[in-house]
């Protein structure tokens, strides 16, 4: 499996199946700002409500291929492996497919995954182990504490700043290695001197 990191604003992702499975798909997209359309006879509490707060879109119907003909991404959450298969084989090539009761069709997996601001933990055991993979993840969450959401906001800032700045690409290599010393992450105040000291070198 290759991993990448996919922006999926704005894109029509299709989600066939209305039960917890299709819950825990669900939530991360919305959270990336994806367009979702549920299709499923029937859905589950948290699914009602989030329809009901009109964050995505229901058809209580069972699924037709013209429902997700057109989908970025679709996602068979059904509790039925025989329907799963089914929308695996009509999906096209150039789309993204996950068949929840299969990791083997389809053509990605989602993994287990926390974010911690611009931070994104990703951890995958390829199937073998969704159990471990959540395990990981939990660990590593715990290394990287709520301190590296406004860490990470700064770095943005601050290599934004340097990659703009009128230097020699030495000074801004020393600049963007200087940024992950620790002292950065543990204090505003050494951000904020930072910063100033980025002002005076590009006013000066």
């Amino acid at each position: 499996m290759f991993p990448i990191m996919l922006n999926v604003a704005g894109k029509l992702c299709v989600v066939i199946g209305g039960g917890k499975i299709a819950y825990r798909k669900v939530v991360p997209l919305l959270e990336a700002g994806a367009c979702i359309h549920i299709i499923s006879p029937e859905i589950c509490e948290e699914m009602n409500k989030l329809w009901t707060e009109q964050k995505l879109k229901v058809s209580l119907k069972e699924a037709e291929q013209s429902d997700y003909e057109h989908a970025f991404m679709v996602i068979a959450a059904t509790n039925s492996n025989e329907v799963n298969e089914h929308i695996h084989e009509n999906t096209k090539e150039n789309q993204l497919v996950n068949i929840v009761s299969d990791h083997k069709l389809g053509n990605f997996h989602i993994p287990s995954s926390a974010v911690r601001g611009r931070l994104v933990i990703s951890v995958s055991t390829g199937g073998a182990s969704p159990a471990l993979a959540k395990k990981i993840k939990n660990d590593l969450l715990a290394q990287f504490d709520e301190a590296y959401e406004c860490y990470l906001d700064f770095l943005w800032e601050a290599r934004k700043k340097i990659k703009n700045g009128r230097l020699d690409n030495s000074e801004k290599s020393n600049l963007l290695a200087e940024l992950i010393d620790e002292k950065y992450k543990d204090s505003e105040i050494e951000r904020n001197r930072f910063m100033t000291r980025l002002q005076d070198m590009f006013n000066g």
